[in-house]
């Protein structure tokens, strides 16, 4: 999915988010006329049909810090890292 965006160029990757929180994510970008690239993400295995994993979200770079904002505002300070979250086992803590 790609917004609608002025100019097609490159786009800066913000982060990796579960599809609940990319729809919350991609929701203000829109409404605040960022462009964003949105990719979902599923496992590269043969016949797969399930659901998407991650949605990996990529913005206009000249609106990268407004991006990043919007990311805090809505997450907090740091950016999703639902890796560790699935290996519980292995997490520095």
């Amino acid at each position: 999915m790609i917004s609608n965006t002025p100019e097609a160029g490159e786009f800066t990757p913000l982060a990796s988010y579960r599809p609940r929180e990319a729809k919350k994510l991609l929701q203000s970008l829109d409404s605040s006329g960022i462009a964003f690239h949105a990719e979902p993400r599923r496992p590269q295995r043969a016949g797969y049909n399930g659901p998407t994993l991650v949605i990996d979200v990529s913005v206009d770079p000249q609106h990268y810090e407004q991006a990043q904002q919007i990311h805090i505002d809505l997450f907090g300070d740091s950016l999703p890292n639902y890796d560790s979250s699935f290996f519980q086992q292995h997490r520095n803590v």
